[in-house]
């Protein structure tokens, strides 16, 4: 898989009616005033419009039905407080504004295995950082894996992507690989989150699992072969959800630094995840923190799509809750 986290493939945009009556179709729903839950999609007003724009990028065609879609999402009331007792009947499910036809599984604070790759920047850039980052990471493979059901995986890069550790439950193991990761060099993130998506999603697993991808980086992507928006599609791809643990100051984060928290910010938000700021120690230890409790308190549904066929393209997602409520989730998915 390695070999390949250079390689992406280029393929036309969507036709230009199909990007009309997505733009249609998604302001009716803004405007109508159907149900009370409609008032949610006024929230997720920018992440659509994000979604299109994405969604009409380079899109490669897939042939095969997609027979089932799996969902993990995370809901938090107004003071950012994960909400926990909710309902099948809570959701809404939108894919490309349709309805699924029915709902094939849903889990309240999933216990669903666990695969997540933490993809760690060993650049020169982060040098001052990297003890602490690294006694984080192994903090963080103690707290959340569950050998043997959950599996872990360390990738770390600078111009090269190095796969540390393959996916294991060996505790050990992975504290070992972190502790054998070397700095020095430029900066090839997006590289390494595409290889760490193609890993993970070929996890041969036989039931629903979630993938998380634990990026630790600054953002100053200056080495990668690959672009933002292949990243965006291979972690889509793998069913995948990206945190990003951004090692700038908020104080000083200007220039390059700037843009690179802009790119990451832009990567977990596509995928359903958040970008946590850690400019000194202690935020390094909370951002972990608080990504393992959202892993554990997240919701698992699984799905039928409503489709008259394969379509081989990029199905932008809505999911709406109850009101007041914040719902995040993965912008879409690849029909497969």
């Amino acid at each position: 898989m390695l070999g390949m986290a250079h390689t992406q493939d280029r393929a036309p945009a969507l036709p230009r009616p199909f990007r009309r009556t997505i733009f249609l179709i998604s302001l009716l729903l803004c405007t109508a005033s159907i149900s009370p839950r409609l008032a949610c999609l006024a929230q997720s007003k920018a992440m659509a419009e994000n979604t299109l724009a994405f969604a009409s990028s380079s899109l490669p065609t897939i042939n095969k039905q997609v027979e089932e879609v799996g969902l993990v999402i995370t809901v938090t009331n107004g003071s950012g407080r994960f909400v926990q007792n909710l309902s099948e009947s809570d959701f809404n499910i939108l894919d490309n504004d349709r309805s699924p036809e029915r709902i094939t599984y849903f889990q309240a604070q999933t216990n669903l295995p666990l695969r997540v790759a933490v993809v760690l920047d060993t650049s020169d850039s982060v040098t001052y950082r990297f003890n602490f980052e690294q006694r984080a990471a192994s903090t963080f493979f103690k707290h959340v894996l569950h050998p043997p059901d959950d599996l872990g995986m360390i990738v770390g890069f600078n111009q090269e992507v190095h796969i540390a550790q393959l996916p294991t439950h060996d505790i050990k193991g992975l504290n070992a690989a972190l502790k054998d990761l070397r700095l020095g060099g430029e900066t090839a993130m997006y590289d390494a989150v595409i290889t760490a998506s193609r890993e993970l999603a070929a996890i041969p697993d036989q039931q629903p699992s979630r993938h998380a991808i634990i990026l630790i980086s600054d953002g100053e992507d200056n080495r990668s072969h690959a672009q933002l928006q292949q990243a965006i599609e291979s972690v889509l791809r793998s069913n995948s959800v990206v945190y990003v643990v951004s090692t700038n100051s908020a104080e000083y984060a200007v220039g390059v630094g700037q843009q690179g928290d802009s790119s990451m910010r832009e990567l977990a938000e596509a995928t359903g995840g958040r970008l946590l700021r850690a400019d000194s120690d202690g935020d390094v230890g909370n951002a972990f923190s608080k990504i393992e409790r959202e892993l554990r308190s997240q919701y698992a549904i699984g799905y039928k799509p409503s489709s008259d066929g394969p379509d081989g393209l990029f199905h932008r997602l809505i999911v709406l809750g109850p009101k007041k409520l914040r719902v995040f989730h993965r912008r879409g998915y690849f029909a497969r």
